[in-house]
């Protein structure tokens, strides 16, 4: 993992205590020395933070969510039960020091532990004050792409339910169940493909950098072709996926860069076909390394995704310069892919 400008290793399954101790020292006792250098990676210390209104969008309709509990208090209380709004933004503690930074931008939440057992942190904001001042004004100014839109007009309507006090009654305890009833999972498909098709989706560059940062991955291909003279053959492409009902906001992504394919096998735009197709999930690859360079060179990464990024151009780099033509450079080049993505820290985990 990540700290304190180092990457710390941990080789063993007895270290696995270790690390779950530095876990939860990083993120309690070395709260703000975490929050004032999480961003080494990028060579930056900015005061003011580094994130713009559409990276934060964009990275919350990869990673955010919104979220209506209501709590059964055994008769307590005005109705006998408690609601709770909670918008929160999740991500891998390697890559929980944008969470700060997210905090930093919206001024208010806080970070804490969202699961243990997956070592995962999450930046999360729950007062109602702070979800009308802040968060609502946010996502109405830059709204989210993704169906994950709806949601949030759900959510929204909650938080200004609840403003007005509305849910010190049982007729309002019964609207919030209802409100929560039609979101996220309990989302029908068709209710989240017609939206994501019913509309120009509209995307800028600083919307990309976030959402690829939540959602996108750097994936390189090595193999041998046995049928070619046991020929090198090297793929590079960035992958990303969601589920099949957000595919039109896969195709704004194509369209925007002007490059790539979607790997579907039925039609985008049939309900019918979307929904029932054998797998849920669609990816767009995007093959063209010269466009995916130039802009996360000018758009940088915040999460860990950055050491990938810059792992999948030094392989773009070495096989430009034909390392994987002689043994020495192939088995370096394989290493460092051996080594991205889910594989980076698989020796801690």
């Amino acid at each position: 993992m990540l700290y304190n400008n180092k990457i710390i290793s941990f080789n063993s399954k007895e270290d696995k205590k270790d690390r779950f101790r530095l876990f939860n020292y990083i993120h309690t006792c070395n709260y703000y020395n975490l929050e004032k250098n999480w961003d080494f990676r990028l060579g930056s210390n900015k005061k003011d933070g580094v994130f713009t209104p559409w990276y934060v969008t964009g990275i919350c309709d990869g990673e955010g969510s919104f979220q209506i509990t209501i709590q059964d208090i055994k008769g307590k209380g005005y109705t006998g039960y408690k609601p709770f709004l909670e918008f929160k933004v999740t991500q891998k503690e390697d890559s929980s020091g944008m969470l700060y930074e997210l905090k930093r931008y919206f001024k208010c939440g806080r970070i804490s532990i969202d699961n243990r057992k997956t070592q995962t942190m999450k930046f999360v904001v729950t007062s109602n004050n702070d979800l009308v001042d802040k968060i609502i004004p946010h996502f109405d100014v830059y709204p989210l792409k993704t169906s994950k839109f709806l949601n949030y007009l759900n959510f929204k309507s909650a938080v200004l339910f609840m403003k007005d006090k509305q849910h010190y009654n049982l007729n309002g305890i019964e609207w919030l169940k209802e409100i929560k009833s039609k979101m996220n999972k309990a989302r029908s498909f068709k209710d989240k493909f017609n939206f994501c098709w019913s509309k120009d989706i509209i995307l800028t560059s600083e919307w990309i950098q976030g959402f690829i940062d939540g959602e996108g991955s750097f994936q390189s291909e090595i193999s041998i072709s046995k049928s070619n003279n046991l020929k090198v053959l090297i793929n590079f492409s960035l992958q990303i996926k969601q589920n099949n009902h957000d595919v039109a906001v896969l195709n704004a992504i194509k369209e925007f860069f002007d490059s790539g394919y979607l790997k579907s096998k039925y039609n985008i735009r049939s309900l019918d076909e979307s929904e029932n197709c054998i797998r849920n999930t669609t990816a767009l690859w995007i093959r063209n390394t010269e466009i995916i360079c130039k802009f996360f060179d000018k758009y940088p990464l915040y999460t860990i995704k950055k050491l990938d990024y810059l792992d999948w151009k030094r392989l773009i780099n070495l096989k430009s310069q034909n390392a994987h033509l002689n043994n020495k450079g192939l088995d370096l080049m394989k290493d460092i892919k051996n080594n991205m993505n889910a594989n980076r820290f698989k020796n801690s985990s």
